[in-house]
């Protein structure tokens, strides 16, 4: 599941991930777990930007942004926490 998510993250919303945060950058998902505190679904994600001065005002709404409509287009109803870091790519 891990990486069907990726790969609808970064494909269906490429244009969105370029504009957002730098030409070439991608999103890369660590992990997925359920977690009893939270009692829904964990999403772990790193941003690998090229350029770190886009994302200065872009970053985290927009990452929490595109990983919210990519988990909705997917047809999951599941509630998700999201934890996320950026790097450099």
């Amino acid at each position: 599941m891990r990486l069907a998510f990726e790969y609808c993250l970064n494909h269906l919303y490429k244009k969105d991930i370029n504009s957002l945060f730098g030409e070439g950058s991608l999103i890369e998902v660590n992990y997925i777990k359920y977690s009893t505190n939270n009692k829904g679904l964990t999403i772990d994600c790193k941003l690998l930007t090229t350029d770190p001065q886009e994302c200065i005002e872009t970053y985290p709404v927009g990452l929490e942004l595109l990983v919210s409509e990519s988990w909705k287009w997917m047809g999951c109803d599941k509630k998700i926490v999201l934890t996320h870091s950026i790097d450099l790519k």
